[in-house]
């Protein structure tokens, strides 16, 4: 409703001999806020639909997202935010990070339709591939019908910096901490938009865990 809020937060950590598929719907009115955080790990076959309807002036809506995936698994959001009003803002930051021969997906879209004027929108995917067998599609999408908006979108796939990593040793750092280093600062910059402190602590502690044993 107006004015509304909510910070919502995701952990799926299924076995992965499962199959995953989560739907997951947002209507917002005016001056609303929706802050969205999920960590993916789990399942062989995971699979994220979002679809955000920004209804009302002012709404305003947030998507983070982190994927770690292994061995034979299958991960894959999908986001579409609709800009139906004025005056509203969205982004879409969503990073993977790619082990093995896993395969990840990230179709992002953002509607701007033709009454949403001085709205502003962002959409950015970023993937590492730690194996040369990893595969990473990435499709972010605008879709605008209006005139007076500030959008933008973005996505990279590559893997380690060779010369970072390089540099890291050359400080007496061995290569897997200094491959785990860079990594988790890449999955920082998403684990830092948990806005609850006692459980981002949580999630990262959890997240460099399962990150070390895949390094090691």
């Amino acid at each position: 409703e107006n004015n509304a809020q909510l910070n919502h937060i995701r952990l799926q950590s299924n076995s992965e001999f499962t199959q995953n598929i989560s739907n997951l719907k947002i209507n917002q009115a005016n001056d609303s806020q929706y802050e969205f955080f999920q960590l993916v790990e789990g399942s062989r076959l995971g699979r994220s639909n979002i679809c955000v309807q920004l209804d009302g002036e002012n709404a305003q809506c947030n998507i983070n997202s982190l994927t770690l995936s292994k061995n034979n698994q299958h991960i894959d959001n999908n986001i579409i935010v609709n800009h139906n009003s004025p005056k509203s803002h969205s982004s879409q930051f969503v990073k993977s990070i790619l082990f093995d021969t896993s395969t990840g997906v990230f179709n992002g879209k953002t509607v701007v339709h033709e009454n949403a004027q001085k709205i502003t929108a962002q959409q950015t995917n970023k993937n590492i591939l730690l194996s040369e067998k990893a595969k990473m599609n990435s499709n972010p999408q605008l879709e605008i019908y209006a005139d007076d908006v500030k959008c933008s979108h973005g996505s990279t796939t590559g893997q380690v910096d060779e010369d970072a990593l390089f540099y890291l040793q050359s400080r007496g750092i061995n290569k897997q901490d200094a491959m785990e280093l860079m990594v988790t600062g890449f999955a920082n910059e998403v684990l830092d938009k948990i806005l609850n402190p006692k459980i981002k602590k949580t999630i990262h502690t959890e997240f460099t865990v399962k990150l070390n044993k895949l390094i090691s």
